[in-house]
């Protein structure tokens, strides 16, 4: 077991881990990473069934053509009567894994990218049109 200063190595990175200081540190620089994930998946669920009833009507226009395409709210209703209140969140996992994924990344490194613009700017803000 390494020394520094006379503490274990593990006492020691225990100690910086736990400081309050890097502890505000971290969760700054978690936080808009965290909170864009949870937003984007949030409103993937909220939209999913708006979505996933569009798809159904497009995919119903291409292979039924000359018939009559149902409106929004009564696809919906069918959905839920033929196959359940669940069919509207058929896939919901997929769309979910992707804002994990994708809306964690985007909108966490843009407010990355933004702070570090801002910070080279002297700390102004940043002006594009100009």
């Amino acid at each position: 077991e390494k020394k520094t200063c006379g503490m274990s190595l593990q006492v020691a990175k225990a100690d910086i881990m736990t400081s309050p200081k890097n502890e505000r540190k971290f969760a700054k620089v978690v936080e808009p990473f965290v909170c864009g994930g949870t937003a984007a998946s949030f409103a993937s669920v909220c939209i999913h069934p708006i979505d996933l009833a569009k798809v159904r009507l497009q995919l119903y226009g291409q292979l039924n053509p000359g018939k009559k395409i149902p409106s929004f709210p009564s696809l919906l209703s069918e959905m839920v009567q033929k196959e359940g209140f669940g069919s509207i969140y058929k896939g919901v996992d997929a769309a979910v894994g992707r804002q994990m994924v994708y809306g964690t990344a985007r909108i966490g490194l843009h407010r990355t990218f933004s702070d570090k613009l801002v910070e080279m700017n002297g700390g102004k803000p940043i002006n594009f049109l100009t």
